[in-house]
């Protein structure tokens, strides 16, 4: 009887810690998500504003907030060039790309290559460029890149890298790098940048994404390397193209040295998951590139990124883009690619917080109705980024912190100054440009939208006036609206 006893009882001690238990998953996953604490920016060379106003974020999304939902986590989007680095990662990857020889097409494929998608290859492109067109610049890198090819000093890898100096010597190299990278330019300056932004990428034409990534890692560890190196690093370089017989002439184009990113960045990111907040990135670059960052820097609390997509046949990637999976991933496009592929996952809510530095930001940092912040790297600009740098100059100087803007219906920006001499965050939101020496907050044009804030326009007034004030975008879907 006792044994029988003995038994029942612990049956029944069994069955009630059984339910303790479930009881406990519960109701108390919510306090266990509460337990850790509010983790908040504390790097040094955050610019005021931009400490106190996320710092406010995170205490109003985080993780203990009462509001707080784990099972569909708030979320943040990125840009990535100029924004979580400190320069453009893929146009310095092209110089790599360039100086090591690190293709894998055939000189036959090249001319297609480097006029895909222009419009008129025969269009002059003006005084800047000698009157030269894309045609003859491109006709000028296809036979330069033929005579290196048949010499065997192209690879996709990076077995000819020992030969390096050899090839930078001589005349066919340096026409076919400052060509190649010049008519990067040229396409920019003569064609919108859906032709530009993509044309880029299509030099990863012949090779495996694997291969791609491989190429943007090594770069991005070696930029980064050099930037940490010497603060001299950070500047600006230049090649030239030699004084021979050739269609489009000769030129010379400049271009930056050095990548990396700052610790403050580092931080964001990492703190904005530890408080619960999701982070993707929306670049221009390939997404290749940005897959190669991720695995150079290592960035912790990365949740995903939605890039420039190419089309691959046989495995290997050709010159064309592909809309099927996404649009182009700038200006507008950003925002749609994240409608289309990332706000189904958060059930439809957009982001809360955008970060950004340029005319391409400009859509996905204004157009979501759920954003409350929006950090812009004040990279002192006239175009549309420029408006946003003129109200969060409005909203520095008038304390308004974050609640207030929430309350007002606005967006709260952030400028957040860097000196790109030494490649670092600067405490302040004015910034120091390349080859300056003194700090500055405004263009001159983005002082006039400033004094429309002083004498009575609001900051969501004068977002959706952007298609008079700069003329960037023919269209403009509205404040927080999407």
């Amino acid at each position: 009887m006792v044994k029988k006893y003995t038994r029942v009882v612990m049956l029944a001690l069994a069955a009630i810690m059984v339910f303790s238990c479930v009881a406990m998953a519960a109701t108390t996953i919510p306090e266990i998500y509460a337990k850790k604490p509010t983790q908040y920016l504390t790097e040094k060379n955050w610019a005021p504003w931009s400490k106190k106003v996320i710092n406010q974020m995170f205490d109003a999304f985080g993780r203990n907030n009462v509001n707080y939902n784990p099972e569909n986590r708030p979320w943040a989007m990125f840009d990535c060039d100029n924004t979580i680095s400190l320069t453009d990662v893929q146009e310095q990857l092209f110089i790599y790309q360039l100086e090591n020889l690190r293709f894998a097409f055939k000189p036959e494929e090249l001319y297609k290559i480097a006029t895909a998608g222009v419009g008129n290859v025969h269009a002059d492109l003006g005084k800047d460029y000698n009157h030269t067109t894309i045609d003859k610049l491109a006709k000028d890198t296809v036979k330069a890149y033929t005579r290196l090819y048949n010499k065997g000093w192209v690879a996709a890898d990076n077995s000819k890298v020992g030969q390096k100096a050899k090839w930078m010597a001589t005349d066919d190299w340096k026409e076919f790098a400052t060509k190649t990278r010049l008519l990067y330019d040229a396409i920019g300056d003569s064609e919108s940048v859906s032709v530009s932004y993509p044309w880029i990428g299509f030099y990863f034409t012949g090779m495996t994404p694997a291969e791609a990534e491989q190429l943007a890692y090594e770069s991005h560890v070696y930029y980064e390397a050099l930037g940490k190196k010497d603060v001299k690093n950070w500047t600006k370089l230049s090649w030239e193209s030699p004084k021979i017989r050739s269609l489009s002439g000769q030129f010379k184009v400049s271009f930056r040295q050095s990548t990396g990113v700052t610790p403050e960045m580092r931080e964001l990111i990492k703190k904005l998951d530890a408080n619960g907040i999701d982070v993707w990135i929306c670049s221009a670059s390939p997404v290749t590139t940005i897959r190669g960052l991720q695995r150079a820097w290592n960035f912790e609390g990365l949740r995903g990124m939605k890039c420039m997509t190419y089309k691959m046949k046989n495995g290997k990637y050709i010159a064309e883009y592909d809309y099927d999976l996404h649009p182009q991933t700038q200006g507008v496009g950003k925002s749609e690619t994240f409608v289309k592929t990332v706000l189904p996952l958060y059930d439809n809510r957009g982001p809360i917080l955008g970060a950004g530095d340029s005319q391409g930001d400009f859509n996905f940092m204004t157009e979501f109705k759920d954003t409350v912040v929006g950090l812009m790297i004040n990279r002192v600009r006239k175009d549309d980024a420029g408006i946003v740098a003129a109200i969060a100059s409005y909203q520095d100087d008038n304390n308004i912190d974050l609640y207030e803007a929430m309350k007002r219906g606005e967006i709260r920006f952030l400028n957040q100054g860097r000196d790109e001499n030494k490649g670092q965050f600067r405490p302040y939101p004015e910034s120091i440009m390349l080859g300056k020496t003194e700090p500055q907050l405004l263009h001159d044009k983005a002082k006039e939208w400033r004094k429309m804030l002083d004498n009575g326009t609001t900051p969501n007034q004068l977002l959706n006036q952007c298609t008079k004030l700069t003329g960037k975008l023919k269209t403009y879907v509205g404040t927080k609206v999407r």
